[in-house]
């Protein structure tokens, strides 16, 4: 377990829990019970959560800030499996499992976590079924986003996969306006390991929607000038059109 920063005594963490996506519909009851459980820690930029091999004896759950759920290929180049936004759980299988950590687990920037060690956590299962529930939609979400990610890896050029990985970290911020500027908080490196292609293909897309106006890079972020541009002539295919290219293209 990494070493991490507490939030000062005084932090409402009745507060905090009513912001997470999976505790919008357990009750009252169940939510004192979890936060008389847990603590709050802060974690900076570029902080390790976990890594792979690490017993995994706590569930987390991202109050503020981002979070990369990354493993190595065969080859030892990093794989970016997931970006973790602000309501979301993450390092629950393996705990779930009682099995050691195959992934890592690092902020993108400064961050603020909802902990919860094992035992406790499957103590609320049990006693509150309605939490289970939640764990399991999340879960499924999970596995649907992670079948999109494959196919759109499998079935699009690098351009349409910068435009539609940009949208979807774009969802990870406060409510915008379609027309609104918003700032996405990933390097190029990490964008290009998220979608499966080269920072030098990857740079080559974002340099054309730079020239677009679409956005502008940053210094490890990217500025979205106009997201309701991500999508002209680049939005994803129907569901069944795309499940059939990716069936023909492995057949």
């Amino acid at each position: 377990m990494f070493p991490s920063t507490e939030v000062p005594y005084g932090f409402s963490k009745l507060w905090f829990t009513g912001k997470l996506n999976q505790l919008q519909e357990v009750s009252q009851e169940a939510v004192h019970r979890i936060n008389a459980m847990t603590r709050i820690t802060k974690r900076r930029r570029g902080e390790w959560v976990f890594v792979p091999g690490d017993p995994a004896d706590s569930i987390y759950l991202l109050q503020k800030g981002g979070m990369k759920i990354t493993a190595l290929s065969e080859d030892g180049h990093e794989v970016v499996h997931e970006i973790i936004g602000p309501g979301e759980i993450f390092g629950d299988t393996s705990a779930i499992l009682h099995i050691p950590r195959t992934t890592s687990a690092q902020a993108l920037e400064a961050s603020l976590l909802y902990e919860i060690r094992q035992k406790d956590f499957e103590s609320l299962l049990a006693a509150y079924p309605e939490l289970s529930l939640q764990l399991l939609k999340s879960v499924g979400l999970r596995l649907k986003k992670a079948e999109a990610q494959l196919l759109n890896v499998v079935c699009n050029d690098v351009s349409t996969r910068v435009r539609e990985a940009l949208s979807d970290l774009i969802a990870f911020e406060p409510a915008i306006h379609t027309d609104q500027a918003v700032t996405v908080k990933i390097t190029q490196q990490d964008l290009a390991n998220l979608i499966g292609a080269s920072r030098q293909k990857t740079w080559a897309a974002l340099k054309e929607l730079e020239d677009s106006s679409v956005l502008k890079l940053k210094y490890r972020s990217i500025l979205v000038l106009a997201p309701h541009k991500l999508c002209n002539g680049h939005c994803p295919e129907p569901r069944e059109r795309a499940m059939a290219k990716a069936a023909s293209v492995a057949m």
